[in-house]
């Protein structure tokens, strides 16, 4: 019961956060909204003559708002941690009774919910705005991003042991983002071996549920098996990786220090 108890504090925690600091996430929302309907608008302006690329601005408005997610996905591990050391409460989480790596496991579940919701938000202002027309399974869609997220903690799980390790990585963290955006924009029909990234798979998918109308019944085994094999081959690296840098840095006396 205690793994259930802490899972809802942590809950609670992140909902308070975001009562708390509202208007840092409303700003947020808004200067994500208005550099979209910038670029939307020149991307349909280029493209009002271009059937071609007038078909891709479904692709343009999907593919942006993953690219929202996958940064918060990715940053929100290693920043968290990356924060908890600054505040000197990080000592504080390791002397629970709990293992941290359940606390870190709990807060990216938390966190993908509120990710997946904040999509879903997200993508209806967009349809809104631009008056295209998707198809918003949103069981179908909730599914895969709640599966493919994880890759991203992964990732964010090695950022954050070089975080503990380094104590400021900000700018590893800033090159890492232009990395997410060209993998976000990479084909895997035209680079078979970008699939093998994080959230790729994912992402493929949920461009075929959103543009093509199909739900996750009509996945392939090979697909299923993919997207949740990748995901836990990346957070199982990104674990095992955390947590020899956090033994390094148990070993050195340097938890506490920032």
């Amino acid at each position: 019961m205690r793994y259930l108890h802490s899972f809802v504090a942590i809950a609670k925690r992140e909902w308070i956060e975001l009562k708390r600091y509202w208007f840092n996430s409303l700003i947020g929302l808004v200067i994500y909204i208005a550099i979209f309907t910038a670029l939307f608008r020149g991307a349909q302006y280029i493209g009002q003559n271009n059937y071609a690329l007038n078909e891709s601005l479904e692709g343009f408005l999907i593919g942006y708002g993953l690219w929202f997610m996958a940064m918060g996905a990715f940053s929100d591990t290693a920043h968290s941690i990356i924060d908890e050391a600054r505040k000197g409460t990080l000592e504080q989480l390791y002397m629970t009774e709990l293992p941290f790596t359940w606390l870190l496991i709990s807060k990216n579940i938390i966190s993908t919910v509120i990710f997946s919701i904040m999509f879903l938000l997200i993508i209806q202002i967009q349809l809104f705005i631009t008056g295209i027309q998707l198809h918003m399974d949103i069981i179908s869609i909730f599914t895969t991003l709640l599966i493919g997220l994880f890759g991203l903690y992964g990732v964010g799980l090695i950022m954050a042991g070089l975080g503990l390790l380094f104590k400021r990585i900000q700018n590893l963290l800033g090159a890492t983002q232009f990395i997410i955006v060209g993998v976000m924009v990479a084909s895997p029909t035209e680079i078979p071996v970008v699939r093998f990234l994080p959230f790729v798979h994912a992402r493929e998918l949920i461009m075929a549920i959103m543009r093509d109308g199909i739900s996750i019944l009509q996945f392939s085994s090979g697909d299923w098996l993919f997207l949740i094999l990748n995901s836990l081959l990346y957070l199982g690296l990104g674990i095992l990786l955390y947590k020899l840098a956090e033994k390094e840095v148990l070993r050195r006396g340097m938890l506490g220090q920032y």
